[in-house]
């Protein structure tokens, strides 16, 4: 096994030129890379810190503020309770008026349509009473035929 100095060295020197050109060109923008993710990994986190440092004082203040104004929130709902009472109230008296005064005018609309009817009764019953006389009058009736057109009468009345 015989070695060849000559292969041997443009191994090296390509060795060499090739680990200079994948440093510069590779490694040092990989770890430039690297580095910017890490810068921007740990601002990432610091800003997760403050925003969760800013949520605890706002929830501070929010349990602050809600301690401060549970006198002031049972006073509203208490009013609120009482206004609703108020209103519900005013709404039933209103309803019963409003039925009140529909009953008032649909007893009317009855009444006067109860008036209606006797009078188309009464028209009728007239005008049948005339009609009888005249039929009575027109023929020389005996008290047979006075009978039969009478119950002829009565028969209409009926339908």
């Amino acid at each position: 096994m015989e070695v060849d100095f000559g292969v041997l060295i443009g191994q090296i020197i390509n060795f060499a030129i090739l680990f200079f050109v994948l440093s510069y060109f590779v490694h040092k923008p990989f770890l430039n890379l690297l580095k910017k993710r890490r810068d921007l990994i740990e601002s990432g986190v610091k800003k997760a810190e403050e925003a969760e440092k800013r949520i605890l004082a706002i929830d501070k203040m929010k349990e602050d503020a809600a301690r401060q104004n549970e006198g002031e929130r049972k006073d509203i709902l208490a009013k609120t309770e009482v206004e609703a009472k108020n209103r519900a109230d005013e709404i039933v008296k209103s309803a019963e008026t409003d039925r009140v005064t529909i009953l008032e005018k649909a007893q009317k609309e009855s009444d006067a349509f109860k008036e209606k009817a006797k009078e188309k009764l009464r028209e009728g019953v007239v005008n049948n009473a005339f009609v009888l006389a005249e039929k009575l009058l027109k023929e020389s009736v005996d008290t047979e035929k006075n009978k039969k057109i009478t119950a002829e009468f009565l028969s209409k009345m009926k339908i």
